[in-house]
């Protein structure tokens, strides 16, 4: 009987803590006030506690991950953005950041910007900016230099100098008719031209293009040669 009265006893006891508890645990919840989430990206553990601490909020640090702008040991994310209400008591997690991951790129100069390209793609590197430039001794589409160089430490992003060639230069295509081949090809390799001569005896009658029309340093110009001299000397 004594053991039937104990345990009655025991569980009306048990059941008005229960309750009891659970009328705490609601009042708090319904009694706790709003209040906004603070900006902590971009700070420190310390600041974000100490911003955290005074709202009644709690910190909570998910992880780490490289990050190009965002200093090594401060806030990268938060889970809830700042400005949103939420309830005191609340815990917010943040992303911390590494800072920018660095590696040696490696040697791009004098590769084609396709191959340097894919070299760069392959360690997770972007081409930030590209440019271009003249050159008289790297090839058109060829890399000249690379911005971090090659023994210097990288972050995520890097800038190549790529070579347009030699600078064009024009000027107006002399006149080729009446000279025999030996005067037509010393003309033409004195202004950098190429030639290409149709007939085999005599001296020019015609060209492509015609003598006054503006050329490229290293144009092909055609002529015909015949063995009557038509350019009537003066």
């Amino acid at each position: 009987m004594r053991t039937l009265v104990r345990l009655t006893v025991f569980l009306i006891l048990f059941i008005a803590i229960s309750v009891l508890a659970g009328y705490v645990t609601f009042a708090l919840l319904t009694t706790s006030k709003s209040v906004e989430v603070p900006d902590l990206k971009l700070k420190n553990l310390v600041e974000a506690n100490e911003a955290l601490s005074g709202m009644r909020l709690y910190l909570r640090v998910e992880g780490e991950d490289y990050d190009p702008i965002v200093p090594a040991g401060h806030i990268v994310k938060q889970n809830i953005p700042s400005g949103n209400k939420i309830k005191e008591g609340r815990t917010v997690s943040v992303l911390m950041s590494k800072g920018p991951r660095y590696q040696f790129m490696g040697d791009l100069r004098g590769i084609a910007l396709q191959q340097a390209e894919e070299t760069v793609a392959q360690s997770k590197v972007k081409i930030s900016k590209v440019i271009e430039v003249h050159s008289d001794t790297v090839g058109q589409g060829m890399v000249i230099s690379q911005r971090p160089g090659p023994d210097e430490r990288s972050g995520n992003d890097i800038t190549l100098i790529v070579s347009k060639g030699p600078v064009a230069t024009t000027y107006y295509c002399p006149d080729f008719t009446g000279k025999d081949k030996a005067q037509a090809e010393q003309l033409a390799a004195s202004v950098g031209l190429k030639i290409d001569i149709t007939g085999t005896a005599g001296h020019i009658t015609s060209q492509s293009p015609t003598p006054g029309t503006t050329v490229t340093q290293g144009g092909l110009i055609h002529v015909i040669m015949s063995a009557t001299k038509e350019k009537e000397e003066q």
